[in-house]
């Protein structure tokens, strides 16, 4: 199927972009902390969730919640997104109504694995919504008000997500402990919103 491609977005890019965030440092394999707050919230937060390991593998389970397409992949290998892989994930979280895709911020993914691996689950995270087209974003933002008008999923750099059998209450909290972030609650629609803006969160 034909993609649309970012020309200002690459996979190793966001790799690098993702890697000096997190201030890791070749070997690490965790972080931990105690209780903190934050001046932006003014709500206490538990410590970050452990960052992933710098070097080890990382796969993923997703499932298109419209399509019902399905990955299982390792995407992430010896320090390196794994180019073949990731296109796959791309196409998965595609805008279905154009049919066109992106280079999504592999640091997108990583945030989904790291909520996946807190919750204990191996249940795949299921995505309502993950690219859009600045001309979907604006249908469905005259349909919602809730609906940003300079979404990140127009950037690749969000999804709306939902887990079998994890109720969202539980699932908004594994993605707020992440610190890493903007988190959207949508309990009346049973999904959170996670994107690789800056760290904030809304709903209820």
């Amino acid at each position: 199927m034909p993609d649309k491609k970012n020309q200002f977005a690459s996979p190793r890019r966001s790799f690098l972009k993702s890697v000096s965030a997190m201030g890791l440092a070749a070997g690490s394999s965790a972080l931990t902390g105690t209780i903190v707050s934050t001046a932006l919230t003014g709500q206490a937060f538990a410590a970050p969730l452990a960052e992933l390991d710098p070097m080890a593998s990382r796969r993923i389970r997703l499932v298109n919640a419209h399509t019902w397409e399905k990955l299982n992949v390792v995407y992430f290998t010896h320090g390196i997104y794994i180019d073949e892989n990731i296109q796959q994930l791309n196409h998965l979280m595609r805008d279905r109504r154009a049919n066109a895709s992106i280079d999504m911020d592999t640091a997108l993914f990583d945030q989904l694995l790291r909520v996946q691996m807190a919750l204990g689950t191996e249940e795949p995270v299921h995505v309502l919504s993950g690219y859009r087209t600045p001309e979907t974003n604006a249908k469905l933002r005259r349909r919602s008000p809730g609906v940003a008008k300079f979404s990140l999923h127009m950037e690749g750099r969000a999804a709306d997500i939902y887990i079998p059998g994890v109720p969202i209450e539980k699932l908004h909290q594994a993605a707020m402990d992440m610190q890493a972030g903007g988190v959207g609650l949508y309990s009346n629609s049973n999904f959170v919103h996670v994107d690789t803006g800056s760290v904030r969160h809304w709903g209820s």
